[in-house]
């Protein structure tokens, strides 16, 4: 299991089994990863300069159904082209990160399409979320930020 002294390279390691794994599964990491460093932890997109670029792409997001926002985070986690992840490839690697901040807290808000209660992840997307559960705030966030980022 790594530890909070996990060398760079295992974060790599992390990253290189995290994109092994399906879309849904990629999304039940990054929310485990988000419960695991907490909301208050992260830096807030409204401290961003660049908070406005987050919110109205978050803002139009809020705005589809359940299944178009689920789909919007698979075609991210899958690399997949379309108008609204053009418009996010757009946005600064930051204002990417805020996004998906964002769309965490819409998740817990009730107003992002929620992570299903009785998904179960496969033994290697659980080795990943367990490994990465157990190292500090920031190799969450370098590790969060170069899966997402690397694609």
């Amino acid at each position: 299991m790594a530890t909070t002294t996990e060398p760079r390279h295992g974060l790599a390691n992390y990253v290189h089994k995290f994109k092994g794994c399906s879309a849904d599964e990629k999304l039940a990491i990054l929310w485990r990863i988000y419960n695991h460093i907490g909301g208050e932890r992260i830096e807030n997109p409204d401290d961003n300069k660049e908070s406005d670029s987050s919110l109205a792409l978050y803002n139009k997001l809020k705005g589809k159904s359940n299944d178009e926002q689920l789909q919007f985070m698979r075609d991210i986690v899958s690399n997949n082209s379309n108008d609204l992840t053009n418009e996010y490839s757009q946005l600064s690697e930051t204002t990417q990160v805020a996004i998906w901040y964002r769309l965490a807290q819409g998740m817990s808000g009730g107003d992002v399409v929620p992570m299903p209660e009785d998904f179960t992840l496969s033994g290697e997307a659980q080795e990943v979320a367990d490994n990465i559960s157990a190292i500090s705030f920031e190799q969450c966030y370098v590790f969060m930020r170069d899966a997402l980022l690397s694609n």
